[in-house]
């Protein structure tokens, strides 16, 4: 006797839809107007080869700062844009080449790396709020010497926790302001060679960047359901 087995929705645990935003710079350009920052302005200088692979953001053979960093204010309408405005950030990547100058004088130290996601819009005294990572990345330790190597940090957007572990938020303390309220407000992101809190005095650098990367999106259940057979 044939019995005709209906299909079984079967939900499963919850997996993310992530979209990545990626800056290759393979086309020659930067739309999204990525910077390695000091006093002056930002440094961005396309090299067409010798990145990871291909393209690379260059900072320049003399590039003087005594916190170097790369930022970003993406502008309306990017990608990029979109990702910061989702308030569902995963994480950021970015390979990195920390290679020796040849101008004086020249940071050999340890280095780290650090993200700072920041809003510069929602104190109405204009104090800039930001947010940044004291952990350092997940997928290397120290920064090392003429290779590139790749950074990832974890952006824990859906914690509701005032301030999740691993980072730290400076805001105004009358705005009673949390990480959740940066999640909704996030201006521009940066990439920091050393930690935000580490101030050199001002040296020569010599960096590049690649593949940087924002992931973001929501989650949602996926469901498996089983085809109906006979036997």
């Amino acid at each position: 006797m044939k019995k005709l087995l209906l299909g079984l929705a079967i939900a499963l645990p919850l997996a993310a839809t992530a979209t990545e935003v990626t800056d290759n710079f393979e086309s020659g350009t930067n739309p999204n107007l990525w910077g390695w920052q000091n006093n002056d302005g930002g440094h961005a200088i396309i090299e067409m080869a010798g990145g990871n692979p291909g393209a690379w953001l260059d900072s320049g053979a003399n590039y003087f700062s005594d916190h170097p960093n790369l930022t970003t204010v993406p502008p309306a309408g990017s990608a990029l844009r979109a990702a910061l405005d989702s308030g569902s950030l995963h994480s950021f990547s970015i390979a990195l080449n920390r290679m020796p100058s040849h101008c004086f004088p020249m940071i050999t130290e340890t280095a780290m790396g650090s993200v700072e996601l920041f809003d510069f819009h929602s104190d109405p005294g204009g104090a800039l709020i930001e947010a940044h990572t004291t952990k350092g990345p997940t997928s290397t330790g120290l920064i090392r010497f003429s290779q590139w190597q790749h950074l990832q940090f974890p952006i824990p957007s859906d914690s509701t926790a005032p301030v999740p572990p691993g980072w730290e938020l400076n805001a105004p303390p009358e705005l009673n302001y949390t990480w959740q309220d940066l999640m909704q407000n996030v201006d521009g992101i940066a990439f920091f060679v050393l930690p935000p809190s580490q101030i050199t005095f001002d040296s020569c650098w010599r960096l590049g960047a690649d593949n940087l990367t924002v992931t973001y999106g929501d989650t949602t259940p996926v469901r498996k359901t089983t085809a109906p057979h006979t036997r």
